[in-house]
């Protein structure tokens, strides 16, 4: 049905449709005429601005600094490491820590049986001094860096590091008389 309806489309154009192809120089000719017309002036509109995808992204931006600032608002950090305080607190911890640790890997390897009950106390004292050192810097934050509480933080390091040395000395005196050589020793 619908190809007998456009059949009769094109039986009704026959002789009005262009079936022929521009002349060589058409596209020439074509651009003569574009330039005598130079009076013609075309103006264009000005664009719209699209307000609403400006505002969109706007409050968005707002939106997402407003959650920033109310989380860190309600929620701050409540504590202070030394080393915020100053470049040589920054110093004096990291001198600590490192001291700590390389004791803690000594005793490591030095524990044995016999030492067992001796650094599993020694652990639970460092335990201890820890958590007194998390309230030292919660201190910190809400002292406004006090002398005071600077002063805590350092001794707590020293308490530390001065548990972990006699602890390996201990150590050190127990494995030395387990040595072969002090067990024919008649006392």
């Amino acid at each position: 049905m619908k190809t007998n309806e456009i059949e009769k489309v094109f039986e009704h154009m026959k002789g009005k449709l262009d079936i022929h192809e521009p002349s060589n120089d058409h596209k020439v000719k074509f651009l003569e005429k574009l330039q005598q017309q130079n009076k013609v002036v075309t103006v264009q509109q000005p664009k719209k601005i699209n307000w609403y995808k400006s505002l969109a992204i706007a409050a968005s931006i707002a939106l997402l600094l407003g959650i920033t600032v109310m989380t860190y608002t309600f929620n701050p950090k409540q504590e202070t490491e030394l080393a915020n305080v100053s470049l040589q607190m920054q110093e004096t911890q990291s001198f600590f820590t490192s001291a700590i640790q390389a004791q803690l890997e000594e005793i490591d390897k030095a524990s044995s049986t016999e030492t067992r009950e001796l650094v599993l106390d020694a652990m639970n004292q460092l335990k201890k001094l820890e958590s007194d050192y998390e309230t030292l810097k919660k201190d910190l934050f809400h002292s406004g860096n006090d002398k005071r509480v600077i002063s805590a933080m350092i001794k707590n390091f020293q308490k530390r590091a001065t548990l972990l040395e006699e602890v390996l000395e201990k150590m050190n005196t127990i494995n030395e008389f387990k040595l072969p050589k002090n067990e024919n020793q008649i006392l």
